[in-house]
């Protein structure tokens, strides 16, 4: 299925934007994955994005992971999305209790003999948790499940729990805002997880900052250089958010303000 038509299947449904939605549709057109993995899916509308995509390139299945109780505020609902767009074919839907790491130790399980893990997944979409303890696991255990030369991208990179504190929240994923540290509140998890972990790691390259909001990774050995892109929208939203605030933003990876 083609960009323009998936976008007004789902037109309005959050919670991807669409200079995003075109970048992971490309980069499926692009790469081919076979096997996919998109751990939190919300309402579905990136998975329709990569469902479409994938029926572009006629090959490859999409597997969505989300919690049980997010159910009940997920109208709609990732099933009538793909039932709207007709690409529920290639997406099997998956839910778990407590967490997305649950189903990656059952696929684990599922995928090991003589105590090797065979990898499974040729591209990984972490947009879930946003936090460090579920997400850190979370990478771990995508990483014993992506082939070599496997794409990573997470979702959210500079979000804070303080943000959702500030719209008055204090439970967040079964997460009580109010027992976190100052800190804790205010570093954003995903952005620690790219950075202390990922970056770090000796099998992953290839890093790419897009709109200082998701960060790619490939599953392959090389420099650690990363390349910033922003993309126009990003570029004038920035802008409107220095004017309001009257100072820069921080970028990714650079000191927290004490």
């Amino acid at each position: 299925m083609d960009f323009a038509t998936v976008r007004r299947h789902i037109e309005g449904v959050p919670y991807i934007l669409p200079e995003m939605a075109r970048d992971v549709y490309d980069f499926i057109l692009r790469e081919t994955p076979q096997n996919c993995l998109e751990l939190g899916f919300a309402h579905g509308a990136s998975s329709c994005y990569i469902a479409a995509a994938l029926e572009e390139t006629g090959a490859g299945r999409l597997t969505c992971v989300d919690l049980l109780p997010a159910r009940e505020w997920q109208q709609p609902a990732i099933e009538e999305l793909l039932a709207r767009t007709g690409l529920g074919h290639l997406v099997q839907v998956e839910r778990e209790a407590t967490s997305y790491t649950w189903f990656l130790k059952k696929q684990i399980e599922a995928q090991t003999k003589n105590l090797h893990c065979e990898p499974l997944y040729d591209f990984c979409f972490i947009d879930g948790a946003k936090n460090w303890t579920i997400d850190s696991s979370a990478f771990f255990l995508v990483d014993k499940l992506l082939k070599p030369g496997g794409w990573i991208v997470f979702d959210d990179l500079q979000w804070t729990y303080a943000s959702k504190v500030a719209k008055g929240k204090r439970k967040s994923d079964g997460i009580y805002l109010l027992d976190m540290g100052e800190d804790e509140l205010n570093q954003p998890h995903i952005e620690l997880i790219f950075q202390l972990l990922v970056m770090q790691h000796p099998e992953y390259s290839h890093f790419l900052v897009k709109d200082n909001w998701w960060a790619w990774a490939r599953k392959v050995p090389g420099d650690k250089n990363v390349v910033f892109e922003m993309s126009a929208g990003y570029r004038q939203r920035l802008a409107a958010w220095e004017a309001e605030h009257q100072r820069r933003h921080r970028p990714p990876f650079a000191p927290f303000d004490d």
